[in-house]
């Protein structure tokens, strides 16, 4: 039998498969052509309701809703990372406005440029829903937080550092972690498991300047340049 299939004795159409297996191991920010724009973006906003520091999912999504069939939620989408992140990650979401600017309205676009540049807090109408958001409150005005969630130094308990910097991330404290893992690298603490960490957080906030500078320093302190910094070096190119 399975010699007969693999003769291509049978025509038969092999079944596709859900988005929640094809589309959740899905790496590449700008998800390919191979999935419907509507369903993808449909299974990325039900991932973020549950995970919304999750900032690949997000970049995912506001590089989907560039889609024609996804124009008018884009605004919504690029919100809702900006409202994820506070006041942290400047570089990736000025990063993330410079690749949408082109593809929002007049006003969408001064106001992200106003949010970027004065700090979401000192703006009225964060909250003020956009069509494809799912973190706005819908309110016109910023409200003060009934409850802020922050992890905290004094009361947590932590036996390395790397259990440290998995905590921060969980909280979407990226700036966070990434100081402590540039501390440990100074400090020439840091294991395979830290630089890759750290490397993963320079992609992600699309941060060139700090990873080249911190392979600066690695080459001024005498150490050997592993594959890792080398290559994803060479891909920042791109960034």
């Amino acid at each position: 039998m399975l010699g007969k299939l693999l003769r291509g004795g049978s025509t038969q159409v092999p079944p596709e498969l859900p988005l929640a297996f094809s589309l959740e191991g899905e790496r590449r920010l700008r998800v390919q052509q191979d999935y419907s724009p509507v369903n993808a973006w449909r299974f990325l906003s039900h991932h973020i309701r549950r995970y919304p520091h999750d900032l690949r999912g997000h970049t995912q999504r506001i590089l989907l809703a560039q889609a024609e069939p996804l124009r008018d939620r884009l605004a919504g989408s690029l919100q809702d990372i900006f409202l994820a992140l506070g006041s942290s990650g400047q570089q990736l979401r000025g990063r993330l406005l410079e690749l949408v600017k082109d593809d929002l309205d007049d006003a969408d676009r001064a106001f992200f440029t106003k949010w970027l540049e004065g700090g979401g807090d000192s703006l009225s109408g964060v909250a003020q829903w956009r069509r494809g958001s799912l973190l706005a409150t819908g309110q016109d005005a910023a409200a003060a937080s009934l409850l802020h969630v922050e992890r905290s130094q004094e009361t947590a308990q932590y036996t390395d550092v790397m259990e440290e910097v998995i905590a921060c991330l969980e909280y979407g404290q990226v700036d966070t972690a990434r100081e402590l893992l540039e501390a440990e690298m100074f400090a020439g603490r840091a294991d395979e498991a830290m630089e890759q960490e750290l490397v993963n957080i320079y992609q992600y906030t699309r941060d060139r300047e700090r990873l080249d500078a911190m392979i600066m320093h690695l080459q001024d302190a005498g150490r050997n340049i592993s594959a890792l910094w080398k290559e994803k070096q060479q891909e920042s190119e791109n960034w």
